[in-house]
């Protein structure tokens, strides 16, 4: 979903550029308070993915789908007592979220993490800062690709959504615990390298 392709039609772009072109939709996200703005920036940002050459929409949006769905349910329980209007409130709120996102997935869609390192390392970026940007993108695919394969495997168990609860320990369980692998063997080959260059 989150991965970097290399057939993009932006992928040739300067990462300079995408990176502007990033915090400009995210200054334009928090900065409009008209809602027909951040739809018009929606509906430009999905058409870019579509240009881009994206195809799994479906996968994309229902991945936020039920985190939106919670923040506006958590407005109208614990606002509701305000006197805000609370459609307004998850309307935009909403709207901004998508437009953020959608950017979001067309920068790591068209943008190759390595060279965005080689960037930020040629503008003397600290380590403290690109690292974490690295292990992000860098791993986000193969936590994606664990996820896949753990819900294969608990279907050839048998394991179904009528029991939701089960379900979900059965993915989630064995999920940390290959993330956990990984970011342990992430962070050993990481204390290696450093005790390596200081000596």
């Amino acid at each position: 979903m989150f991965q970097y392709s290399s057939k993009s039609l932006f992928s040739p772009v300067r990462e300079e550029l995408k990176i502007l072109f990033l915090l400009v939709v995210f200054a334009a996200a928090f900065m409009t308070s008209n809602y027909l703005v951040l739809a018009v920036l929606f509906v430009f940002l999905t058409a870019l993915l579509v240009l881009a050459g994206y195809k799994d929409f479906f996968k994309l949006f229902a991945s936020i789908l039920p985190f939106l769905l919670l923040a506006d349910l958590g407005f109208f329980i614990f606002l509701s007592d305000t006197s805000l209007d609370l459609v307004q409130l998850t309307l935009f709120s909403n709207l901004r979220i998508l437009c953020i996102f959608t950017a979001t997935a067309f920068f790591t869609f068209s943008t190759d993490i390595f060279a965005l390192l080689k960037l930020m390392k040629k503008l003397y970026f600290p380590e403290e800062i690109y690292l974490p940007f690295y292990v992000l993108f860098r791993f986000l695919p193969e936590i994606e690709q664990d996820l896949s394969e753990i819900i294969g495997i608990q279907k050839i168990r048998g394991i179904s959504k009528k029991r939701p609860l089960f379900y979900i320990k059965s993915i989630l369980l064995p999920l940390l615990f290959t993330s956990l692998q990984k970011a342990d063997d992430l962070a050993i080959a990481y204390y290696l390298r450093k005790k390596r260059e200081t000596n």
